[in-house]
């Protein structure tokens, strides 16, 4: 699910030779807000999902994707629970989970923000940006920065490589991993992740 739309990018200044009706427009959208969405381990805005949660000996089950607005349903091992509580982002449960072990709690709940937040529609809009302005340079706008390129000196033309298995491939999609968490932290990406949305 995109998270901004073509007219989002309007508002933002962009070179004459950008044109927001060339379908690149809507595959750098989708790219982008999979990338945030990705990092964030649930989807953002509001929506109805499915999770599944190995539940061991705990009162308080957490949720992925906050806030946790409303809760449909709760089975564990296929069976319906009810004596439970939407508490803290999750569920509460007196007796606890996992009285049996660990066991598969499924939860059928909405979830999310009832709209984008401005900052994550700026930063999505800003990835499509540099996406756009790397495709307007061609077939080379397309290749790879793998991150390697660390210095260019132009008197007698030098370069310079950083070297090490920690040097990613990475394109304009690609977010820092300081921006990856902090997005899955803001989402309550609890380790768990959506298997399902409606």
């Amino acid at each position: 699910m995109a998270l901004i739309t073509v007219p989002d990018m309007e508002q933002y200044p962009l070179p004459a030779d950008v044109n927001l009706a060339d379908p690149i427009v809507q595959v750098l959208i989708d790219s982008a807000s999979a990338e945030v969405v990705d990092a964030a381990g649930s989807p953002i805005v509001s929506t109805r999902s499915t999770v599944d949660l190995l539940a061991g000996r705990a009162r308080l089950l957490r949720l992925p994707g906050l806030p946790v607005t409303e809760i449909h349903s709760v089975t564990v091992a296929g069976q319906p629970v009810a004596d439970w509580k939407q508490a803290a982002g999750g569920i509460y449960r007196p007796s606890g989970w996992g009285e049996d072990g660990a066991e598969i709690v499924t939860v059928d709940y909405t979830h999310g923000l009832p709209a984008l937040p401005a900052d994550i529609k700026d930063m999505v809009c800003r990835m499509v940006i540099s996406g756009l302005l790397n495709a307007s340079e061609g077939a080379d706008g397309f290749a790879l920065d793998n991150g390697r390129l660390s210095s260019v000196a132009i008197d007698d033309y030098k370069e310079s490589y950083a070297t090490g298995d920690t040097v990613d491939a990475i394109t304009e999609m690609s977010l820092p991993q300081r921006t990856r968490e902090r997005l899955a932290k803001r989402f309550g990406n609890y380790g768990a992740k959506v298997v399902g949305s409606l």
